[in-house]
């Protein structure tokens, strides 16, 4: 529990520092209510293989409070400012929660060169999709499977640089980050494959593995896994390259890599060795836009001499939005894949879906946005007959979500 107390204690230090030097102190942040029609499986965050937020309770439609979130950003001089983003989840039991704290240095630039650099614990800048307060999306209710995932497992613990390239006709920007205490990351994708949901994890928080994997190992349910922790005293890094055009689009390149060595354990825990490639695209014409993003990588543990388990994991989605005046419209395609590998052959973990999304927003008044969205997810995992379900099932959700901005 040492990083997790560092973390508070970071947090409570920003927030101090704020309230004693900041020349100017902002907040923001919004509330949500929800109508959801949910899906037949149950979800993943409640122990079962449905791949989205929701599960089926009584299988009638149900009325949800959804997350509250407080983002708190101090300038405390001209080039240095923090950051404090705080959920609060009440249908999870959690009164308070961190989702990001950070200090950010960012010098006025002279001429095109400009560069910035952070320390804290933020999200990895891979995302073109979550770019709202929050981390959420701009156009959905609930990202892509990709940004699920980043969300639910990945977590920069540490510091991040970056070098940009300004003019007129185009941005080149370079990024760098070595980070720790991420050392799980890779158990949840690998357990129970690709989900959708719009709820990322809390610093302070455990994850809950699929009772099927607690079945197998013959663990007690709830099975839990805590991801931010650090277990080899490696740290990890990514690297990031994006190019822009004005008026035509953006690309970004990045490789991750937690450098997690797959044999090393703390308590009941494993450090996972995760890598993988990510490419995103972002491009637009008059009131259309449309984003693009691929990942590819493996992640792997050694639970005993000799015994690597490895699984492989693969994501791609279109989405296309349109947006005029106080309407956005969206429609995104999704497919994913996992593949697992054991010394005994294939694994039942192994993986493959295609995923729907269509959604519709109102900001009717800078405090208010209504969203209406649909989503289906189909796929096939064989891990399901350990529960007793058929291994190819097909999860939709309807949601009716009223979001309250401070």
């Amino acid at each position: 529990m040492k990083h997790t107390l560092a973390t508070a204690t970071a947090v409570c230090v920003l927030l101090g520092a704020s309230n004693v030097y900041a020349v100017d102190f902002t907040f923001e942040g919004y509330a949500d209510l929800r109508f959801v029609a949910p899906p037949d499986e149950t979800s993943f965050l409640d122990g079962g293989l449905g791949k989205l937020r929701y599960g089926p309770e009584d299988g009638s439609p149900q009325a949800h409070v959804g997350d509250i979130v407080f983002q708190g950003h101090a300038q405390i001089t001209g080039e240095l400012s923090s950051v404090v983003v705080l959920r609060s989840d009440p249908e999870h039991g959690l009164a308070a929660d961190i989702l990001e704290g950070y200090v950010r240095y960012r010098p006025v630039p002279a001429n095109h060169w400009r560069w910035s650099a952070k320390v804290g614990a933020f999200f990895p800048a891979i995302s073109l999709e979550n770019t709202e307060t929050g981390w959420t999306s701009y156009w959905t209710v609930t990202p892509s499977a990709i940004n699920s995932w980043i969300g639910d497992e990945l977590r920069t613990i540490g510091g991040e640089g970056k070098l940009e390239w300004r003019s007129d006709a185009r941005n080149f920007s370079v990024t760098g980050a070595v980070f720790g205490f991420n050392d799980p990351a890779g158990v949840m994708i690998a357990h129970h494959g690709w989900t959708f949901d719009d709820r990322p994890t809390g610093l302070l928080e455990h994850s809950r593995e699929a009772d099927a994997v607690a079945i197998s190992f013959g663990e007690p349910i709830p099975y839990q896994a805590q991801l931010f922790a650090e277990i080899d005293h490696h740290a990890g890094w990514y690297a990031q390259a994006s190019w822009e055009e004005n008026g035509i689009g953006r690309i970004d390149v990045t490789r991750y890599d937690n450098r997690g060595e797959d044999d090393k354990e703390m308590g009941d825990q494993y450090a996972w060795e995760t890598t993988f490639w990510s490419g995103g695209l972002r491009t637009g014409y008059e009131d259309f836009t449309l984003l693009a993003q691929a990942m590819s990588g493996y992640t792997a543990i050694e639970p005993a001499e000799n015994f690597e388990v490895e699984t492989t994991f693969k994501s791609a989605y279109v989405l296309l939005g349109w947006q005029r005046d106080d309407w956005r419209l969206a429609a995104r395609a999704d497919v994913f894949q996992t593949r697992t590998e054991t010394p005994f052959g294939p694994s039942a973990t192994s993986e493959d879906g295609h995923a729907f999304t269509l959604a519709a927003s109102w900001l009717p008044e800078e405090w208010l946005k209504l969203t209406g969205e649909f989503l289906s997810v189909n796929s096939t995992r064989a891990q399901r007959s350990i529960v007793g379900l058929s291994p190819e099932q097909t999860d939709n959700q309807f949601q009716m979500v009223a979001r309250f901005y401070l």
